[in-house]
């Protein structure tokens, strides 16, 4: 599809651990999962830890190497380039990680780090260019004024202005794709919507495509009513839909225990759209036979413990992998 930047295709990842002193056992990650990134578009992956959002997150941008599938950039399948395509691709995928110093250098200044990208990709003709453009990303990103940041170390910096310096060397060269894995989890709830916000209108004003990974779902809200959004449980993607029909009206039981699990003021409100899973999620090592969610489901039948939901459109734009829905 021309108007994807990413295309991940039936992707499998399976990892091996060990069990014992000898023993491993293999378990799968993320299962036969398609998802697809409009250029200039937000898509979400929701879902809770161990559902495999940040693995498949990982497969786009050619840090983990999928078991079987395939990962296409602009057409082409990422595996398969030639060192030139990807160098240009990884000019083009950057990595907003959950802990910002898994991105930028503890022991360097902010404005070093920021030039040291330029200078790598060749983005800048002289220092003083590339100084410029540094300045003028940091303000973008809320690190303000500029010239305040330049000097310090990541460690000088407060948990939101980290995260912000990570933004802005994602954001710096002007990428074609974004992974943003839980950017903001790690923040005080005053924080987050102002780094979103941040990152909505610097992504805005350079086109780029952001594959956003979080379990919290009301953040996603932020980047519009019809954000596109994926919900992941053990693997398995079990719902897709734009954000605003999904809030309005969840149609797999595990999306609307997430929904449900929003905090909200009115305790009546509360009440009626409560769903109790039973248990807690199992181990990927565990996983159920039949449709993932079948020893939780409250709504299971004898043939979901049997039978694997597919996951199929039922009108524009929703896809639903539940037996309730057959």
């Amino acid at each position: 599809m021309d108007n994807n930047v990413i295309e991940a295709k039936n992707i499998k990842v399976v990892f091996s651990v060990r069990k014992g002193l000898l023993k491993r056992i293999k378990f799968a990650a993320v299962d036969k999962v398609s998802v697809y990134v409009p250029r200039g578009s937000v898509v979400g992956l929701i879902g809770e830890s161990g559902s495999g959002k940040t693995t498949l997150g990982k497969v786009t941008l050619a840090l983990i190497k999928p078991t079987n599938g395939e990962v296409l950039f602009q057409g082409k399948n990422i595996f398969k380039m030639s060192e030139k395509e990807f160098r240009y691709y990884r000019l083009n995928a950057q990595y907003i990680p959950q802990d910002p110093y898994a991105s930028i250098h503890p022991f360097k200044k902010i404005g070093d780090i920021l030039i040291d990208v330029l200078k790598y990709h060749r983005l800048a003709n002289s220092y003083k260019e590339a100084l410029e453009i540094v300045k003028d990303v940091m303000g973008k990103a809320g690190l303000n004024p500029p010239e305040k940041y330049l000097d310090k170390y990541p460690f000088q910096l407060s948990g939101g202005e980290r995260q912000r310096a990570s933004i802005a060397r994602a954001l710096i060269l002007r990428p074609a794709y974004i992974v943003a894995d839980e950017p903001v989890t790690m923040l005080d709830a005053s924080l987050k919507s102002s780094i979103i916000k941040t990152l909505r209108d610097m992504l805005y004003e350079i086109h780029s495509s952001l594959l956003f990974i979080t379990h919290e779902i009301s953040l996603l809200q932020f980047f519009g009513r019809n954000t596109l959004i994926n919900v992941m449980y053990l693997g398995k993607i079990v719902e897709s839909g734009c954000i605003n029909d999904i809030l309005s009206e969840p149609l797999h039981p595990y999306t609307k225990a997430l929904i449900a699990a929003i905090p909200i003021a009115d305790p009546k409100s509360r009440e009626t759209r409560k769903l109790i899973l039973k248990g807690i999620a199992p181990s990927p090592l565990n996983r159920p036979g039949g449709c993932v969610l079948s020893d939780r489901c409250p709504y299971a039948m004898d043939i979901c413990r049997k039978e694997e939901p597919i996951l199929k459109e039922i009108e524009s734009g929703r896809r639903v992998a539940c037996n309730l829905y057959a």
